[in-house]
């Protein structure tokens, strides 16, 4: 038979140790609970091993895992578990924290387990895919940006036209957006495929001279163009297929608006998507120079709303 240690001095016993989190009493007289579906366990064991693994990170490295009885959890470590769990239990909702990384600029973090990191980032995108799928079709003569330096209108013939200061200009035609081989204008973009295997094998198409980052890419699909909630949904799902892609977590914008941050890493930049999880909306793209003489280089691209309309100003 196995035995077991004695308790804490103050006399815990195992299933007070269990119990010993934020929100215990409450989940433990909810009565019958329907059980967690597969996806939503999964996002939950996901949320927990990154926050453990985060907990085992000391002095720049990672500590190796073990095992450890429940009643030896540090307070700390036991309480962010007892959250996430009664979270999950209570509303069946998990919380897209901060995965280790860092919210600055280039997000370069402390050593966050990656398999645990990885499986984060797949399942937001999977959800924001559903979001932006069930989001209503619109149409409009121009796509109009609303960003932080002034509003942005491109027509279905693809001229630009700029509103800074209440005062209209026209700036020549808009650059096609480009997808691995192709370039696509307002109505390649109506003709082009939704299912999100199809769009990760354009994606990861290698690259042509002066080419942009896939990640890129589909940032700059998602945030400038009239891309509908279809398209939307299957960028989000090849997002996070492409190898690289991490979950940042919870930031704010440059105006202060929190959301959550997904980026993506090359060997001399970073670029990063701020996601508005309740409309799938691009609140601001950021791009950072990490190397090169352009080092230490910060790009905000912040929309403040985005959408159809039928006339300019």
């Amino acid at each position: 038979m196995t035995t077991y240690d004695d308790t804490e001095a103050n006399g815990m016993n195992e299933r007070g140790a269990l119990l010993d989190f934020p929100g215990a009493d409450e989940l433990a007289t909810a009565g019958h609970v329907e059980p967690l579906s597969e996806r939503a366990l999964a996002r939950v064991l996901a949320e927990v091993e990154a926050a453990v693994a985060t907990e085992g990170v000391t002095g720049g490295k990672v500590a190796v895992a073990t095992v450890t009885p429940i009643r030896r959890l540090t307070g700390r470590r036991r309480a962010l578990i007892g959250l996430l769990t009664t979270a999950a239990v209570a509303t069946g909702v998990v919380t897209y924290a901060n995965s280790g990384a860092s919210s600055a600029g280039t997000g370069t973090g402390t050593g966050t387990h990656s398999e645990a990191r990885a499986n984060t980032v797949s399942v937001f995108l999977d959800d924001i895919s559903t979001v932006a799928a069930s989001q209503s079709a619109s149409s409009g003569k121009y796509w109009r940006d609303r960003t932080t330096v002034g509003d942005s209108y491109i027509s279905q013939s693809m001229d630009q036209y700029f509103v800074i200061n209440g005062k209209t200009s026209k700036k020549g035609q808009h650059p096609d957006w480009q997808l691995g081989p192709k370039d696509l204008d307002w109505n390649g973009l109506n003709q082009l495929t939704t299912e999100p295997a199809k769009l990760l094998a354009l994606l990861q198409t290698p690259p042509r001279p002066k080419s942009i980052s896939p990640f890129d890419q589909a940032a700059s699909l998602l945030t400038e163009s009239p891309a509908g909630p279809k398209l939307r949904a299957g960028l989000f799902k090849a997002m996070a297929g492409l190898k690289g892609v991490k979950l940042v977590g919870q930031v704010k914008d440059s105006t202060g608006r929190g959301g959550t941050a997904v980026e993506f890493a090359e060997a001399k930049s970073v670029g990063r998507v701020i996601v508005d999880p309740k409309t799938s909306a691009i609140l601001e793209y950021t791009f950072t120079w990490t190397a090169g003489p352009s080092k230490g280089k910060v790009t905000h691209h912040t929309v403040l709303s985005a959408g159809f309309t039928d006339k300019i100003g």
